[in-house]
């Protein structure tokens, strides 16, 4: 690729630094992503500028032209606190005409609404969870008629946000005061969806129009009751003390057919075509306890930490963390 100067745009919780010296906030544990895909970059043999965005669309909009890059890599999620507002900062570099990793506009707007997401995946005949939406702007009033267990949370948000224990529910009242709940605390839709009680599991795709399925990694509950529902909660995937606790591992994918690896594998390239990913994306699945393969949701914007799935599985696939990364690189349009 002939890009030289690339731009790590990523956004922040507050104001970047006047000076643009990021060299602190990437020393902080929770920027690890971020940290490493700029060295990467540099690895590669490119110049990495990063830069932050939080509310301030003109500032980043001058940073951009003073700049000049010749690629963003695009590591954005929200702006101004507003995970909503995730597909317009892609769309404002293809306004601005500079070249991006990551998805286009649709895709990430088509999979942060995960109602529209399951319309468009059960249109083309993929198995999804039953579901309903409860709209902020008309709360849902009953749902006799749903079949439970049930599973509720936001509709756009991303990294588990919003789902805790409480989100498993068995009957109407704990169903509709958990959707009230969420309706007043993130202020937006929430959808309900089926619960699939089995195995969960992470696909990563790497790819544009021949996406590449690397090796499928489950979240693991070794130490948990047997009786007690598993699913992946915001504790369960941040918080690591509760993960020592309980046993919960993120691992490689064991005792599946090979008739399985092939189902999935083939459902993920799928689904990866009909939400219109590119570059890279992480699907989160379930298999029934009858063996049924569930697709519950798209992640466009998967973590790119070396010790998340995405590059674990890139690593088990033979590809390094620098490799994955030109990789997505090479994939930017």
């Amino acid at each position: 690729m002939a890009a030289k100067k690339i731009v790590v745009l990523f956004d922040m919780s507050s104001p970047p630094p006047e000076d643009h010296n990021y060299s602190e906030f990437l020393k902080a544990a929770d920027w690890e992503s971020e940290r490493a895909v700029v060295k990467a970059i540099k690895t590669l043999g490119y110049e990495a500028i990063p830069l932050g965005v939080f509310d301030d669309i003109r500032q980043l909009i001058s940073d951009l032209k003073t700049l000049a890059p010749d690629l963003v890599f695009n590591m954005t999620e929200a702006f101004n606190k507003k995970r909503n507002y995730e597909p317009h900062i892609a769309a404002l570099l293809e306004l601005l005409e500079i070249p991006y990793t990551g998805n286009r506009p649709l895709a990430l707007s088509i999979c942060q609404d995960k109602g529209l997401s399951k319309k468009i995946l059960a249109h083309h005949h993929i198995r999804v969870p039953k579901w309903v939406t409860s709209k902020l702007s008309r709360p849902l009033r009953g749902l006799r008629s749903f079949h439970y267990p049930a599973f509720v949370k936001p509709v756009s948000e991303e990294g588990s946000e919003g789902i805790s224990r409480d989100s498993f529910v068995e009957n109407e009242k704990d169903c509709l005061e958990r959707v009230n709940f969420l309706h007043e605390r993130f202020r937006s839709d929430v959808i309900i969806e089926e619960f699939i009680p089995g195995r969960e599991f992470y696909v990563s795709v790497l790819g544009f129009r021949r996406p590449q399925v690397l090796p499928i990694r489950e979240l693991c509950f070794n130490q948990f009751p047997e009786d007690t529902p598993k699913f992946a909660t915001f504790k369960t995937k941040w918080d690591e003390a509760y993960r020592k606790k309980w046993g919960i591992r993120n691992e490689f994918a064991q005792d599946l057919s090979a008739d399985q690896v092939e189902q999935i594998t083939e459902i993920s390239k799928r689904s990866f075509e009909f939400l219109h990913l590119s570059g890279c994306a992480r699907l989160d699945l379930r298999v029934s306890e009858t063996g049924e393969i569930v697709l519950l949701e798209a992640n466009p914007n998967p973590s790119l930490s070396p010790w998340d799935d995405f590059a674990k599985s890139s690593e088990k696939a033979g590809i390094s963390y620098e490799s994955m990364i030109e990789k997505i690189i090479e994939l930017a349009s």
